[in-house]
C-alpha cells in the first residue's frame, strides 16, 4: 500500500481546519439558498434541508472524518471531488501525490 509523502501527510493536516471551515461555508450557503424560499412552505422546507444536512453530512464524513497516512490521498480526491481544495492549494503538493489524487477523481466519475 502506498502511503501519502511526509512533506504532503503534513500539507493535509495543516489544511484541514481551514478546508473544514470552506466545507461548512459551502453548506450554509446551500442551506440559506434553500430556506429563502420556504414562506408558505415552511414543513417542506423543512424536510428538504433535513435531507440535505444528512448527504452534507455524508460528504463531511468523506473529506474529514479518520484522516489518517494510509488514507490520505481518498481523503484529497474527495476534497477536490466536492470543490473544496483549490487549484492552488493542490499545487502545494509533490507531483506524485497531485497525479494520484487526479487518478483516484477519474476513476470516480
Amino acid at each position: 500500500m502506498v502511503t501519502i509523502p511526509e512533506r504532503d501527510w503534513k500539507i493535509i493536516r495543516d489544511l484541514k481546519d481551514e478546508l473544514l471551515n470552506v466545507a461548512c461555508e459551502q453548506i450554509f450557503q446551500r442551506i440559506e439558498k434553500v430556506s429563502a424560499g420556504r414562506a408558505g412552505q415552511q414543513h417542506k422546507t423543512y424536510l428538504e434541508l433535513y435531507k440535505l444536512i444528512e448527504k452534507e453530512d455524508e460528504q463531511i464524513a468523506k473529506m474529514f472524518d479518520d484522516l489518517k497516512r494510509s488514507n490520505a490521498f481518498f481523503k484529497i480526491a474527495a476534497l477536490r471531488h466536492y470543490g473544496v481544495l483549490t487549484d492552488a492549494q493542490m499545487e502545494l503538493f509533490s507531483e506524485e501525490t497531485q497525479a494520484v489524487v487526479k487518478d483516484l477523481c477519474q476513476f470516480g466519475r
